[in-house]
């Protein structure tokens, strides 16, 4: 018996077991898209304008980032949320609204 036709049997085994894989994965990249946050805008605005209270002499001392960052981890730790990709998603999505709020403004 030559070599090759020793474990043929396994290559359509090892083609099977791709496919359950590729599967699962796409089942887990499927999972990440799904939002674990949800923003209190009313509750976001009223931080914010108590931020912008606190600094009211020192305006310069804003940053929008860095407010967006600590609420983000706030609500994260706070709903004890450990997922990286939420925390981005949701900084991203903070900090865009509160440019676009103070643009408006």
């Amino acid at each position: 018996m030559k070599r090759k036709e020793e474990f043929s049997f396994l290559k359509g085994t090892w083609k099977q077991i791709k496919k359950i894989n590729d599967k699962v994965y796409q089942i887990i990249d499927g999972l990440d898209t799904h939002k674990l946050y949800a923003i209190n805008y009313k509750n976001l605005k009223q931080r914010f304008a108590e931020e912008l209270e606190n600094y009211k002499n020192h305006p310069e001392l804003i940053d929008i980032e860095e407010f967006s960052a600590n609420y983000v981890f706030g609500y994260h730790s706070s709903n004890n949320i450990d997922n990286m990709y939420s925390k981005q998603a949701m900084f991203i999505e903070v900090k865009s609204y509160l440019n676009n709020m103070r643009n408006c403004a």
